[in-house]
């Protein structure tokens, strides 16, 4: 018999750090009870100050051996309330300690709701002064056997994994400026120490993330025009927070390239590049075989385990609500000009991209981790959203990316303790953001409403949904499916209300069925202006001869930087106030209208996505894009402190963090194109040299 090797150091800091763990949950608990008047420790009853200590204990106990049996049980309802029958879990387990313990007194059920919330932010100020790792607790633990347990991936030896973790709307120019005040330790260290490299790329046109994911899953972005589109021959507006319009654009790609997320898995995302495993993912909503998404709830299961997590998470979404409101109203008072007014509505969906979707997004990678994904992509949308309405290099959006920092730091964390694979970590931006002005504000009119008075028609403004809004609908109408997987009656009530709220935070995104002589279709500063009366695409002959005045009108607007339309024999025009640039021969007539878009290192790029823009089959009879003022603003379409999706300024500059020891082809890696074939190389030869 081999003796038993024990590390003694090991395990005495072990123990140790369980000893500190009891202590904050012990001290949660006293705080808990000198907070609340409702809940308190009967001091006639003898040895009462022992009491935090054994109700500390018997919550830890609770949680291990009653919980998971709960969590199995109630899992659809868990999952249609958003969560808050955890919650609710997490309340009943609480008063039960009262129940079981004299002392202690919990008067009524509200009381312990109350009580959660205030020991789970004790116990997180406590954990994080302490620097208690949440690694190596008897929750994590459970979670990562629970993980391993539903799917296992098969790992040889010597095969490496690949995480890519995006960050919506971070500029390689802004992550640089974030780095230098030291918003993103983390990643500043990575940089700098541990022999990451970080570059540039240029994000490619139309700036904006459906575009972006689909050359980055698929190599290809083509015929995707920008955030929204509008179908000549259907008559039908394309939206890229629509999941139906996303899966068409999924099922389009894959079925002739080859994805990057194959077999592996992907998390809060507009496509879903053809991963196996598939949460918070648009593109896959409409999907009705509930089978294929049992992975969703078993790792919202997993995710419900931990006593401590759900209800921190909910303390974290309150808390970005009440930040948002509160940096509303001292914009108000200071009566700011260049933030855009935030409604309730935005605060409440900022809450739950930036807080909610931002902790969730890591437990699901860190699952993902601990059973051997082969690769993992998650994105995390906190600051693009918050930028739009805050500005690019406000205090408010560069406060999120501290949060996503930490984030990082926990998956690369998990990646070096507990993956069963090596992993080669990924952090890269699918666009950046400019500053912005809004069109109406500067000139009083929308753009439409310039068309309209232009073509004596009346005016249609551009119609769809936010990137939020169909980030939230994600998260609703995944919950449906359980509903219709456990056809439970106790399920409906919730659904239907969720579905209320859907419907009151949804703006006018129906399709207008009413005939209209044009339609236009807002990214950002970039705009597709579609006249109706023909199913086909007009070219620039036809403009000139029966639109004349309207493009007139267009290329002498101050806020109007260029347009582009496309002539009979296919070649791309670019037309400014001032003269012309044919982009397939590369000749200019009069003064360049690039001059202020150009000298850039990425001069051939932008030849290159203005030409293959202006020529997919999809994209409006003219685009327009905002004019870059002199103080370096750029002019949007859409009511944006910081905007996305044309020329001008950062919004183009994205970039990519990956390990130097990736060096096979890395000096082409320039767009997120090449990113696909890099990652796909990387993949495909397990362990480049």
């Amino acid at each position: 018999m081999q003796p038993l090797n024990l590390n003694i150091r090991v395990l005495r800091n072990l123990l140790l750090r369980y000893a500190l763990v009891w202590l904050a949950d012990t001290a949660s608990v006293a705080a808990t009870a000198a907070v609340l008047p409702k809940i308190y420790f009967r001091q006639d009853a003898p040895y009462w100050y022992l009491s935090p200590f054994v109700v500390a204990l018997l919550l830890g106990l609770l949680n291990a051996l009653v919980r998971p049996i709960l969590i199995i049980l109630f899992l659809p309802i868990t999952f249609v309330t958003l969560g808050l029958a955890t919650f609710l879990l997490n309340a009943g387990l609480f008063y039960l300690a009262h129940l079981m313990v004299g002392p202690f007194v919990i008067e009524n059920f509200a009381s312990a709701i109350a009580g959660v919330f205030v020991l789970t932010f004790v116990n997180t100020l406590l954990g994080t002064a302490l620097r208690l790792s949440d690694d190596y607790s008897f929750y994590a633990t459970l979670m990562d056997k629970f993980s391993t347990m539903t799917r296992r991936e098969r790992v040889a030896p010597r095969d490496r994994g690949i995480i890519v973790l995006q960050i919506d709307g971070l500029s390689y120019r802004t992550f640089k400026r974030a780095l230098k005040k030291g918003k993103m330790p983390f990643l500043n260290d990575l940089i700098k120490r541990r022999r990451y490299a970080l570059r540039s790329l240029f994000s490619g046109l139309p700036s904006q993330t459906s575009s972006v994911q689909a050359s980055l899953f698929y190599g290809s972005s083509y015929d995707i025009p920008g955030f929204r589109w509008y179908d000549k021959r259907a008559r039908r507006l394309v939206v890229s927070s629509n999941s139906a319009d996303m899966s068409a654009v999924d099922e389009r790609f894959a079925s002739y390239t080859n994805p990057l997320l194959r077999n592996g898995s992907c998390i809060n995302s507009l496509l879903h590049g053809g991963a196996r495993k598939r949460i918070l993912t648009l593109s896959t909503l409409g999907d009705r075989d509930l089978k294929a998404h049992r992975a969703e709830l078993e790792d919202f299961a997993i995710f419900s385990l931990h006593p401590y997590l759900y209800t921190r998470m909910v303390l974290f979404v309150i808390g970005d609500f009440i930040i948002d409101r509160l940096q509303s109203f001292i914009d108000l008072l200071r009566r700011s000009k260049m933030r855009i007014p935030r409604s309730v509505k935005f605060s409440f969906l900022r809450a739950i991209a930036n807080a909610g979707f931002r902790e969730s997004t890591t437990r699901f990678v860190m699952e993902d981790v601990v059973r051997g994904m082969p690769v993992i992509y998650a994105n995390y949308v906190g600051y693009d959203m918050v930028s739009h309405h805050a500005g690019v290099n406000s205090a408010d959006a560069l406060g999120t990316l501290t949060g996503i920092d930490r984030q990082i730091k926990k998956i690369f964390r998990t990646t070096s303790r507990k993956a069963p694979r090596h992993f080669d970590l990924v952090v890269l931006s699918d666009h950046g953001q400019s500053e912005s002005i809004p069109f109406r504000r500067l000139y009083a009119r929308s753009l439409p409403e310039i068309i309209g008075e232009t073509l004596q028609t009346p005016a249609v403004e551009p119609a769809g949904s936010t990137a939020e809004v169909g980030y939230f609908h994600t998260l609703l109408r995944e919950m449906r499916r359980v509903d219709q997987a456990y056809g439970k009656r106790s399920l409906k009530r919730q659904r239907r209300t969720l579905e209320r709220l859907s419907e009151k935070i949804t703006e006018t995104a129906s399709e207008r069925k009413e005939e209209q002589a044009f339609v236009v279709c807002a990214s950002g500063n970039l705009a597709h202006v579609y006249l109706t009366h023909s199913p086909e695409k007009l070219s620039t002959e036809h403009l000139l001869e029966h639109h004349s005045n309207l493009l007139e009108i267009l290329i002498g607007h101050q806020g109007v930087g260029f347009i582009v339309t496309v002539r009979e024999d296919g070649e791309v025009l670019v037309i400014g106030k001032s003269g012309m640039r044919k982009l397939g021969s590369g000749e200019v007539e009069g003064e360049d209208p690039l001059v202020s878009y150009l000298n850039t290192k990425n001069d051939e790029y932008i030849m290159k996505a203005l030409s293959e823009l202006g020529g997919f089959p999809h994209s409006g009879d003219v685009i327009v894009n905002g004019a870059l003022l002199e103080n370096g603003l750029v002019v949007t379409f859409e009511d944006q402190a910081g905007t996305h999706g044309g020329l001008g300024g950062p919004q183009t500059e994205s970039f990519i963090v990956y390990p130097r020891r990736l060096r096979k082809k890395r000096d082409n890696v320039r767009s997120p194109s090449d990113v696909h074939a890099f990652l796909n190389g990387t993949l495909t030869d397990g362990a480049p040299s």
